[in-house]
């Protein structure tokens, strides 16, 4: 069941208005939510529901230990001298007394015991992402035992996403920001939430740099508001998934089968190239844009993950535009235990490659995703390296053309096996070698416009809210109307799939 189907949108239309009619009951509208979300996970499969159901109480019991380890540890870490005091104390009491003793056997193992508990959630998400790759590694151990393993484990809807809001919430009890939300129905609600267990974003259980956290939208009274911005994104996402995605993704695929008989010419081959990030955007942020209007008519309000990438004029302003959630999180819980950039320059650029390159591995144990990865991370290390060196700022529109061939090529592993990257570059090159440029030269070119005046539409979703909002009920009716006859029009047939719905 897709958001796109006919059954979801029925569903959701009767869901929509029983879950409005509990609107002065937050408790009985979190019961529905839970209730919804698992209703949408066992459509897909009871399996996936029952992981999900295991790690969550798993999660719950994990984040009551650190709720209580974290109070006594800021108990210590507000008051440094309260040992000393204590011990010079010469009525000591039992309180003291319990607090020294804390303070001597639990306090250092703290940390320690936060470092585990993250570690169960990662070896949780790697046991499903990577089976099949330590499968095929240590199969052949297994059986010289007599032993056997299962060839293959279905991998969950949505592991990878609930798993990392998982350890926003762990780091969150550990330090006292989930005081208000520390119940179990928040919390399952929290990591099943079904607007956005397929596709993210990645929500976070605590407010931070700017983004509004999932977690405590639960408890809180939820209003209906926010019509105009909810019709905008259903409409940007069908532009973006049933236009653009579904109508360039057949050409980029067939440019790429092709390449292996030779026959397509170096502008056709360097089009797909430079089209493939255009449908991976118009298709990921497509699902995203659906699953931000289906959380706000519910009264939620989920972090915005993409903010126009390919306006970007340097690697590091793309990531700060790409997947954003994923970019905060790699951030937060990467770059920054390493060391970040308090390390000095030399350090600090081993700690963006080490990032990147778990970024890479995150997307698949294959070699192409870790290349991907390290190309973005040694892009990263080339710009930083041209800053520190003060060197003269490119023009913005080369800059910008720049960042988008970089990162076009750098898709070509994302897209394809390592093999199959190197076919279709070997077949680039072999063109542009014979000669063999093709008519879609202008179309290159054309492209490249599109891209240096892309950063021109920055506030055109804010003026679509507001024409909607100013337009009468009736002629928002026949615009809306309108508009949903032309998509439906144009679009090919069939409902594309989520490309990220394997990672």
């Amino acid at each position: 069941m897709t958001f796109f189907s006919p059954e979801f949108v029925l569903l959701f239309l009767l869901f929509f208005v029983i879950y409005w009619a509990a609107k002065n009951f937050v408790s009985m509208q979190k019961l529905l939510i839970l209730f919804a979300s698992y209703a949408f996970i066992c459509a897909n499969s009871l399996y996936f529901a029952l992981v999900l159901f295991g790690f969550t109480c798993a999660v719950f019991v994990c984040g009551k230990y650190l709720q209580e380890h974290g109070k006594l540890v800021r108990l210590l870490e507000q008051s440094p001298k309260i040992s000393e005091d204590l011990v010079n104390n010469t009525q000591n009491n039992s309180q003291s007394t319990e607090l020294i003793s804390y303070k001597n056997k639990f306090a250092p193992t703290s940390n320690l015991a936060l470092g585990v508990i993250i570690g169960f959630c990662v070896l949780f998400l790697c046991f499903f992402k990577y089976y099949d790759f330590f499968y095929g590694v240590f199969a052949g151990f297994f059986e010289f035992f007599g032993l056997s393993l299962f060839e293959s484990v279905a991998f969950p809807l949505g592991v990878s996403y609930y798993t990392f809001m998982s350890i926003t919430y762990l780091v969150a009890m550990y330090r006292g920001q989930c005081e208000r939300c520390d119940d179990f129905i928040s919390l399952a609600c929290f990591l099943a939430f079904f607007p956005s267990i397929v596709m993210g974003p990645i929500s976070r259980a605590s407010d931070e740099k700017g983004l509004r956290a999932l977690l405590p939208q639960f408890n809180e009274p939820k209003n209906f508001s926010c019509g105009d911005e909810i019709f905008t994104l259903v409409i940007f996402a069908c532009v973006k998934l049933l236009v653009i995605s579904s109508l360039l993704s057949p050409y980029v695929n067939n440019i790429f089968s092709s390449v292996y008989s030779s026959s397509s010419s170096a502008s056709q081959i360097l089009l797909a190239i430079l089209l493939y990030g255009v449908v991976l955007y118009a298709n990921f942020s497509g699902f995203i844009d659906m699953s931000r209007a289906l959380a706000l008519a519910l009264g939620f309000e989920l972090a915005q993950n993409f903010a126009m990438p390919y306006a970007a004029r340097n690697i590091r302003e793309f990531w700060q535009r790409w997947h954003i959630t994923l970019t905060t999180f790699i951030t937060r819980y990467i770059y920054i235990p390493l060391g970040g950039s308090a390390k000095g320059f030399t350090r600090t650029q081993i700690n963006v490659l080490i990032a990147f390159g778990l970024s890479g591995i995150w997307h698949g144990a294959e070699w192409n995703f870790l290349i991907w990865g390290l190309l973005h991370g040694v892009g990263l290390v080339i710009f930083n390296t041209y800053k520190a060196l003060a060197l003269p700022q490119l023009n913005y529109y080369v800059s910008l053309i720049l960042t988008y061939i970089f990162v076009s090529f750098a898709w070509i592993f994302f897209a394809n096996d390592f093999d199959n990257s190197l076919v279709i570059l070997k077949g680039l090159f072999a063109a542009l070698g014979a000669g063999n440029f093709g008519s879609q030269t202008a179309l290159v070119v054309l492209l490249f416009a599109g891209v240096g005046l892309y950063h021109k539409c920055a506030g055109f979703f804010g003026f679509c809210v507001h024409m909607l909002s100013c337009m009468p009920i009736l002629l928002k009716a026949l615009v809306l109307g309108l508009v949903f006859s032309m998509i439906i029009a144009i679009m090919p047939s069939g409902i594309p799939s989520f490309i990220y719905a394997s990672f």
